[in-house]
């Protein structure tokens, strides 16, 4: 008997995470039904010859990997709806990273 609020309380959480999980099934469901697919407005009608997406021409040893310009191009290609050209890609500096913790960490007050 000393189980019993135990086994309520588990038995509360399995119904609310079940009635959680039909709630998101039913709204992926309604947005499948009331949305768009996004392929199709992003295809244009008339379809010409694209331009492939390039990786920089000149490839210095601190350079960006090639998978990385390949996620850039593909992201680039979904936002705009077509392929595009990469004129350049060129690395962020970090020294706004290290401002952000230095800062963060000198904000603690040591005891």
């Amino acid at each position: 008997m000393d189980a019993l609020p135990h086994l309520a309380g588990m038995l509360m959480v399995m119904i609310s995470l079940t009635i959680l999980w039909g709630v998101c099934v039913v709204t992926a469901k309604l947005v499948q039904v009331f949305l768009p697919e996004p392929k199709a407005a992003l295809v244009p009608a008339a379809k010409s010859a694209p331009t492939p997406a390039a990786a920089p021409q000149a490839t210095p040893p601190e350079s960006i990997a090639p998978e990385i310009v390949a996620a850039i191009a593909a992201a680039v290609a979904t936002v705009m709806g077509q392929p595009c050209r990469i004129i350049s890609i060129k690395p962020m500096s970090t020294s706004w990273e290290r401002a952000g913790r230095q800062s963060v960490l000198t904000s603690h007050r040591i005891r």
